[in-house]
C-alpha cells in the first residue's frame, strides 16, 4: 500500500473520485488568508489506475489521464505529511497549511 498527494488549484483540478484511491486527509494552503491550493493525501487501493487532471487555460479545458506511476508514491502517510511540509513551508503570518476535517475539496478561486 502507498500514498500519493493530489493537488487542486484555481487553474487545474484533480479528480479525486477514483475507485482506485481513498482520500485519507485533505489540507488547505492559505497565502495571505487567501486559499491558494487544496492538497489531498490518498491511499492507493489499485495501482493500475489513471488520475484525471483538468486545466482551464485561455478559455479552453484540457483533460489529461495520467497513469499512477507518474505520481510520487509514499510508503507511509508520515512520508506524505513530510512532503506536504516541504511543499507548504513553515507556517507564518502570511502562509499556513490547515487540515480540513471534512475531507471536502475546496477549489481555490
Amino acid at each position: 500500500m502507498s500514498y500519493i498527494i493530489l493537488t487542486n488549484k484555481a487553474d487545474y483540478q484533480t479528480d479525486v473520485q477514483n475507485e482506485g484511491l481513498e482520500i485519507v486527509e485533505t489540507y488547505e494552503y492559505y497565502f495571505f488568508k487567501q486559499l491558494k491550493a487544496t492538497y489531498s493525501i490518498a491511499k492507493v487501493i489499485k495501482d493500475d489506475i489513471k488520475v484525471t487532471l483538468r486545466e482551464e487555460k485561455d478559455g479552453k479545458t484540457y483533460t489529461n489521464h495520467i497513469p499512477l506511476k507518474f505520481f510520487e508514491a509514499y510508503e507511509k502517510i508520515e512520508d506524505a505529511h513530510e512532503e506536504l511540509g516541504e511543499i507548504a513551508g513553515p507556517d507564518s503570518e502570511s502562509a499556513r497549511l490547515v487540515k480540513n476535517t471534512t475531507n471536502e475539496i475546496t477549489i481555490p478561486s
